[in-house]
């Protein structure tokens, strides 16, 4: 059986007693099978997909304003010119950031540039 079967089957076997595997152990398992296995092409698919999935499911949090307000940001975009491009006070804009980092469980405002970039939401998505 190869290492790529033995991988699935054991996660399987996991998952069927009622275990469950954080993200970060998976992922540690791929790069340990990938060392050993002549799939490393197929592991790296596996793994960069597993890492992506679900990586955005935390903004369903986020109102689509708010959504907006972090694509902005992560365009590089500072309050007050998102608070000209949608046509809100600098205050509002503000607000929206607190919010955000609220519902992100981001600590400092420059969090959420760095969550944007990080998240890939700094191309222009609107």
């Amino acid at each position: 059986m190869s290492s790529i079967k033995h991988v699935i089957n054991a996660l399987n076997g996991i998952n069927k007693k009622g275990k469950l595997l954080s993200k970060e152990d998976v992922i540690l398992i791929l790069e340990a099978t990938k060392e050993v296995s002549i799939h490393k092409k197929i592991i790296n698919s596996l793994i960069f997909l597993f890492t992506t999935i679900n990586k955005n499911s935390h903004l369903k949090k986020l109102t689509n304003r708010e959504q907006q307000i972090l694509y902005l940001i992560g365009n590089g975009l500072k309050t007050s010119e998102i608070a000209i491009q949608l046509k809100r006070s600098s205050s509002t804009i503000e607000t929206h950031r607190k919010n955000i980092r609220k519902k992100l469980n981001l600590v400092g405002k420059g969090k959420l540039i760095e969550y944007a970039i990080l998240n890939n939401l700094q191309q222009n998505k609107l």
